[in-house]
């Protein structure tokens, strides 16, 4: 005879440490398999609560939840998770490694701003001056060699903006 799962969304949420409506955004998008009914009501069986320990585990690895859907598919039936952790795994250490590079640029620019005494972004080395290229936003910070100061250089400053003078009896003309 088979036994009806015995455990209620709210119980799982409780053992889990989750809110009921993580359980059912996990069952839309097949992160977890659709539970029984009974009177309507979800009913569990304790497996679950290891399900989402699985994928409580891999979301604090910095896996995304496409991602443990692989894994998770990986393990269920024919499936070898070890051939798919091993792909996943390689391309979250590529990941990784680039965020704890930018990581060391942004903390070595946290640094030097932390001690800025510029009045301007124009005079302060931490900021592309003039004329040079603008990378992408999230490329913006570079690692800064600076001594002690993120001043410019007065022979780097650039020149302020002059007005144009007139000569004697010329009017500005209006644009039309």
């Amino acid at each position: 005879m088979n036994r009806v799962p015995d455990l209620t969304i709210g119980e799982v949420a409780r053992r889990a440490g989750v809110a009921t409506s993580v359980l059912r955004y996990y069952e839309r998008i097949g992160l977890l398999p659709p539970p029984a009914r009974v009177g309507g009501q979800r009913r569990y069986d304790t497996d679950v609560v290891g399900r989402l320990g699985f994928i409580g585990v891999a979301q604090n690895a910095g896996f995304k939840l496409r991602e443990i859907k692989e894994l998770i598919d990986g393990s269920d039936g024919a499936g070898d998770l070890g051939t798919s952790m091993r792909s996943l795994s390689t391309q979250k250490l590529d990941e990784v490694e680039a965020l704890l590079e930018r990581t060391l640029v942004m903390k070595g620019w946290l640094e030097k701003a932390k001690d800025c005494g510029c009045s301007t972004p124009e005079e302060c080395a931490l900021f592309p001056a003039a004329g040079e290229s603008h990378p992408a936003s999230d490329l913006a910070l570079r690692m800064v060699e600076l001594d002690v100061t993120c001043r410019r250089p007065d022979d780097v400053l650039p020149m302020p903006a002059v007005p144009r003078r007139l000569s004697p009896g010329s009017e500005p003309r209006e644009r039309g």
